[in-house]
């Protein structure tokens, strides 16, 4: 058999193997990696090499500063502000999460930090409330997907600057419009998948938030996590690496317990997110998204072109970075393709953008993976939404993402906005 199609039939097994025997996906990839790597002679450096290291250190960074921050309870005291502030209006809670996300990933730092702080808060807020946790971690996340593309963000320096090689004529702002129209739609669909209209009665005393009042432990946490938002938005720093420097600070001020925040990493997400990027490296060097990307080209036309774009960017960041891998793979090509069929070449790299952003809600993708992270470092929502059931709801609201993203494509709506 082709490397290639072994490749991503492994992949489909570790994610099969893993639902139905409640492993580790993760793990299972590394294995099967290993295993392609046997039958086809691959080195094991080669292999090793789909390790994030960057990835990695980014995960347990900012999930090592939130344990640090939520084991003094700020983030408890925070929320409860939050809550409080919106009442029994219940959808302000929404909108505020929604905007706070908008807000931290425009300004600057873009959505890969920004995904990752987003859940964090999310799910105590939620709890408290009661709202789904799921449902407003994806609303939140959605909210920094939808200003992404602000100019100054390091996506939109990255793909402007890969359009600009291209001699592609147009402005992220043009995606950014795209992007919030997509993002809310989704929103609309997550409400439907979630039932975001039932709220769930709060008794659970370890999940009720009061309105307590700061201590000094808790303005040094939050001056902390302003100081991480800050170095990353306008410094340019490595948020893993930021993140650690701000928890080892507050740790040595005494400002929290060390063992309760390592222990709330979440290294079976980790594991996953990790693992599956490591087959993934194989089905990469194996050829197998070439044989996918020939398949869809063979069926390209003027009226499907930008559909089936971003049904393949969607498709590739169910289970990579957009950033690091859909975005430098396919802007690039995005302008040939464009002359040969004689379509926008701005719709295209819209398409590339879109498709890469909004299927990154699979649990084996970033904004996926945090959210599990996020549950999972809470002992009443993980227990309340099991991560086997939440993996399969993450799959589904990445599904419908593309969906979603291939219709407005076929509609024209995409078209109208990057003419």
């Amino acid at each position: 058999m082709n490397m290639g199609l072994a490749s991503l039939l492994a992949l489909v097994v570790a994610i099969v193997i893993g639902y139905f025997r409640k492993a580790n996906v993760g793990i299972i990839a590394i294995s099967l990696a290993f295993f392609i790597g046997l039958i086809y002679k691959i080195d094991g450096k080669e292999i090793i090499a789909g390790f994030s290291s960057s990835l990695a250190m980014s995960m347990i960074g900012v999930t090592y500063l939130f344990g640090v921050i939520n084991s003094n309870g700020t983030l408890h005291k925070f929320a409860g502000r939050l809550v409080h502030l919106a009442g029994k209006r219940k959808w302000m809670i929404f909108l505020m999460v929604f905007i706070t996300g908008a807000i931290l990933s425009g300004v600057g730092p873009g959505a890969i930090p920004t995904l990752a702080i987003i859940p964090i808060l999310a799910v105590p807020i939620a709890l408290s409330s009661g709202l789904n946790p799921i449902l407003l971690s994806l609303v939140g996340q959605m909210g920094v997907q939808s200003a992404r593309m602000s100019p100054i963000t390091p996506e939109a320096v990255v793909v402007q600057g890969l359009m600009e090689e291209q001699g592609i004529a147009g402005s992220t702002v043009t995606i950014m419009i795209c992007m919030v129209i997509t993002e809310l739609l989704m929103i609309a669909g997550s409400f439907l998948i979630f039932k975001g209209w039932k709220l769930e009665e709060v008794t659970d005393e370890e999940i009720k938030i009061e309105k307590e009042p700061f201590t000094i432990i808790n303005y040094l946490s939050l001056a902390g996590l302003l100081f991480m938002i800050i170095c990353v938005a306008f410094k340019n720093w490595n948020v893993g690496l930021t993140s650690f420097l701000v928890g080892t600070v507050l740790v040595v001020l005494n400002c929290a317990n060390e063992k309760e925040a390592i222990k709330s990493i979440p290294w079976n997400t980790i594991l996953l997110v990790i693992g599956v990027g490591i087959l993934m490296n194989i089905v990469s060097i194996s050829g197998g998204l070439d044989i996918m990307a020939n398949s869809l080209s063979n069926v390209m036309g003027p009226r499907t072109a930008s559909a089936i774009m971003v049904a393949f960017a969607g498709f590739m960041s169910f289970f990579s970075s957009g950033l690091g891998v859909v975005f430098p793979t396919l802007v690039p090509i995005s302008g040939a393709i464009a002359g040969n069929i004689g379509v926008n070449a701005m719709e295209l790299v819209s398409m590339v953008v879109i498709g890469g952003t909004v299927t990154g809600f699979s649990p084996i993708s970033t904004a996926g993976a945090l959210i599990m992270a996020a549950v999972g470092q809470n002992s009443v929502a993980e227990e309340r939404y099991p991560q086997d059931k939440l993996f399969l709801q993450l799959f589904g609201v990445a599904i419908m993402a593309m969906g979603i993203s291939v219709v407005l494509a076929l509609t024209g709506v995409y078209g109208l906005i990057c003419r």
